[in-house]
């Protein structure tokens, strides 16, 4: 178990509310909001790695998800930067097994409130390749931490943006699912934030209920016929859980979508004539979780082709571009000096909506300097990367630890100069340019640990 922060005591106005919650038996639940928190990680299924974890617990309702008895230093786990797994509260993982029961072929996700990217990262693993996402944010501050876990995820069919959702009504029946993990007053944080219990008020509930409504009526509007709405909130209350999805099916016309969720599992349930999902830590091995499945009324089509802006061929942007990733598939853009490989479909997305900030869109392959190619962190980390293009060197923990600090590294003796891919385990961490003389790192300032 993690250790327990110093908390102070629980608001007394939400002990009243949590004693007003239907079915629930608040006095555990008070009790269990001052124990210490849970530790887990989620794999990533499209980089498989060592058998690190192996002895852990698994999740039950995510079998990628790992129960941990006590929070190792993550920061020195390259395969953490690897993005092998993901460091997740278990509650969350119950996105991986919803998306996964929901996209049953190739679909298109909208995440409206994304960063950091926990929930992200687990809709990404459970969807079908050839899907593409956008994953937005609304606030600039949360947009650098999201672009760099999707990085380091590497899933390739990604756009990151940092917009208001009323910008996505360009999207209008053009989404198959669209999540919505909204701003909620974080009574399910209580027993691992501080802040949860400082900033709670009625008054914040009431708050987070209209900006939640808000969100929602935005999301329902990009969805097609049939298409599903997901939505989450990390808190207890009815008027952020129940009471909205009430709204949604009577007022949007959404229809609630019972996912059957095997009883063993342990979940609690709605406290409503709706189904959804409890997660109470009295109850279960995880944070307070909120989470209900709607569906949009209608037969479900296919995306509208939208015809792209001209572009010049992928070998006048970049030669060799084909070398370096799948040929088929993607469209190259150019971007200053920046060159990025976005999926086809991904790309009609974004052609719908000019207006909106768009700060990753597919994979970033590098940068052209002179008559250099430059690879990109992203595109070591991506899935995209045609594997044994570039010659790969595999290191020790400690060498990789030093890359990873951004370090000189010491190559051995034959390695061809140019762009070395340096892996750990068999897992991509980044560049170095061999110049004969010496190795330059070429990870990111921005991402280097520090410890």
């Amino acid at each position: 178990m993690s250790e327990k922060p110093i908390l102070p005591p629980l608001p007394e106005g939400f002990k009243e509310e949590m004693r007003g919650l239907p079915g629930i038996d608040q006095d555990a639940l008070l009790r269990a909001l001052d124990t210490p928190s849970s530790v887990g990680v989620r794999l990533n299924s499209r980089k498989p790695m060592s058998l690190l974890f192996e002895e852990a617990e698994t999740v039950r309702w995510c079998p990628q998800g790992k129960w941990l008895v006590s929070r190792p230093k993550f920061t020195l786990m390259p395969q953490f930067h690897a993005g092998a797994f993901y460091v997740q509260d278990p509650s969350s993982m119950i996105h991986r097994t919803i998306i996964n029961r929901l996209a049953d072929r190739p679909v298109t996700v909208l995440d409206f409130c994304a960063a950091p990217g926990g929930k992200t990262t687990s809709a990404l693993d459970a969807l079908p390749d050839g899907s593409v996402m956008i994953a937005n944010e609304y606030e600039p501050s949360r947009v650098g931490a999201l672009k760099e876990n999707i990085i380091k995820w590497g899933y390739p069919g990604v756009a990151v943006t940092n917009a208001d959702t009323k910008q996505f009504r360009t999207l209008e029946n053009q989404i198959d699912i669209a999540i919505v993990d909204a701003p909620c007053s974080g009574e399910g944080m209580m027993r691992k934030e501080p802040v949860a219990r400082t900033q709670w008020s009625q008054g914040l509930v009431r708050q987070c209920a209209a900006l939640q409504w808000e969100i929602i009526s935005n999301a329902v509007r990009t969805l097609k016929p049939g298409g599903y709405l997901v939505y989450s909130t990390c808190t207890f209350n009815q008027t952020e859980n129940e009471e909205i999805l009430l709204r949604t099916r009577d007022e949007l016309g959404m229809q609630p979508v019972d996912l059957h969720l095997p009883e063993e599992w342990g979940l609690g349930a709605s406290l409503a004539d709706i189904p959804a999902v409890r997660f109470m830590p009295h109850i279960t091995r995880g944070e307070g979780l909120f989470v209900g499945v709607m569906r949009k009324d209608g037969i479900s089509g296919t995306l509208p082709e939208r015809p792209l802006r001209s572009k010049p061929s992928r070998q006048s942007i970049l030669p060799g571009a084909d070398l370096i990733l799948e040929p088929e598939g993607y469209v190259l853009e150019r971007n200053g000096n920046t060159i990025n490989a976005v999926p086809h479909k991904l790309a009609t997305l974004l052609s719908c909506m000019p207006r909106t900030k768009t700060v990753l869109a597919g994979v970033e392959l590098g940068e052209i300097k002179g008559k250099d190619f430059i690879p990109s962190a992203a595109l070591a980390l991506s899935m995209a990367l045609k594997r044994g293009v570039y010659p790969e060197i595999e290191v020790s923990l400690s060498d990789a630890l030093a890359f990873l600090r951004r370090e000189p590294l010491c190559l051995p003796e034959g390695t061809p100069k140019g762009f070395i891919l340096v892996c750990f385990e068999g897992l991509p961490l980044g560049w170095v340019k061999n110049i004969g003389s010496r190795a330059n790192n070429l990870y990111p300032q921005s991402w280097r640990i520090r410890s």
